[in-house]
């Protein structure tokens, strides 16, 4: 019921939640400005490295005033270290978009996203590459590149343990996932294509998982 006819209370309950609406429309408009400031930063990182990135620099990326720039964010490390944590969450929400049911499949369906040729997933690696030499000086930095990693190889290694018992499952974990780290750099840097990276990972992972690789010395 509409106009003249509507009741009182349900006009009065519709205008009561305007500013509620307003609000979202509100926090939903920052986002976005917000993540296209990001993108812009990602772009620059991707095409010429952290050097090239500055609140003035990013403005003219995103094509908006750096008054604009400031208002998200303060300084160029706030703004790198939001860009970088954004970076891996996008990456994994993609791995958690394609997770099968089962353990292995879990652990080779992240592999596959790390080497593979989403373009979104290829700016975040060239992004992490980027970043690396700055964890050498940031502690800030180095917690955000490393943050996941205690988690993933303790669940690798439960892989490898249910699969291959005779090896020792901490050790190849963390071999599994340096390597992919390595082969993911060098597919960001040029030096080899995302097809052979996942050739070789996969290469890998049959051996270790299918019970034919060599028991590792213990630690």
């Amino acid at each position: 019921m509409t106009g003249a006819n509507a009741s009182p209370n349900y006009q009065c309950g519709r205008i009561g939640n305007l500013p509620d609406m307003a609000r979202k429309v509100d926090v939903e408009q920052h986002e976005q400005r917000k993540e296209a400031i990001v993108q812009a930063v990602w772009r620059l990182v991707a095409r010429a490295g952290l050097e090239a990135v500055s609140l003035r620099e990013v403005a003219a990326e995103a094509h908006v005033s750096m008054g604009r720039v400031q208002h998200y964010f303060r300084t160029k490390d706030e703004m790198l270290l939001y860009g970088l944590k954004l970076a891996q969450d996008r990456m994994r929400v993609r791995i958690e978009q394609r997770l099968p049911s089962d353990d292995e499949g879990v652990l080779r369906a992240a592999v596959d996203e790390l080497l593979g040729d989403d373009p979104d997933t290829r700016q975040a690696v060239r992004v992490w590459v980027a970043f690396l030499g700055r964890a050498l000086e940031d502690p800030r930095v180095a917690k955000l590149l490393y943050a996941d990693d205690v988690e993933l190889r303790a669940f690798t290694a439960g892989v490898v343990s249910a699969a291959n018992p005779a090896l020792d499952a901490e050790r190849e974990a963390h071999i599994i996932w340096s390597l992919a780290n390595s082969l993911a750099a060098e597919v960001a840097c040029g030096e080899t294509t995302a097809h052979t990276a996942r050739t070789t990972l996969r290469y890998h992972l049959d051996r270790v998982l299918g019970g034919g690789g060599e028991p590792s010395l213990p630690l």
